[in-house]
């Protein structure tokens, strides 16, 4: 019903499965979008996700029919929408890559790479992910 924008810092969103084990689904940065879902199905998700801030988090939210008036009124906002689902999208699939690696220090290796890309501080010292992470 809602879709939320991160304007600052970093957000995990996760499902909790019958069985009761949960499953990270996502990491997001600031200007990244969730609860985008129904706004592009038209109907309410059965999909439910816990959010977790990484960081201090400074949010922005709005109905999801507001978002889809704004895309109608305004296509460059339809743009800029297509831009971070498709940024989602990408990270969905190179965690999917990382996910099929056979041996634990190749996983690892992929993961910290795609954390130093979408979240890395460039320092004197190399790439900090300022993350608190288990």
């Amino acid at each position: 019903e809602k879709v939320y924008l991160i304007r600052r810092g970093a957000v995990r969103l996760s499902r909790v499965y019958e069985s009761g084990e949960e499953i990270t689904v996502a990491l997001l940065r600031e200007n990244s979008l969730f609860g985008v879902l129904s706004l592009l199905t038209g109907h309410r998700s059965d999909r439910f996700y816990h959010s977790i801030a990484f960081t201090r988090v400074e949010m922005l939210t709005t109905p999801a029919t507001s978002v889809r008036q704004a895309i109608e009124d305004d296509t460059s906002v339809g743009l800029l929408l297509l831009q971070g689902l498709s940024s989602r999208i990408l990270q969905t699939e190179t965690m999917i890559e990382t996910l099929t690696h056979r041996d634990m220090s190749s996983r690892l290796v992929s993961f910290l790479l795609v954390l130093c890309r979408d979240f890395g501080v460039p320092g004197q010292r190399g790439i900090t992910i300022d993350l608190r992470l288990s």
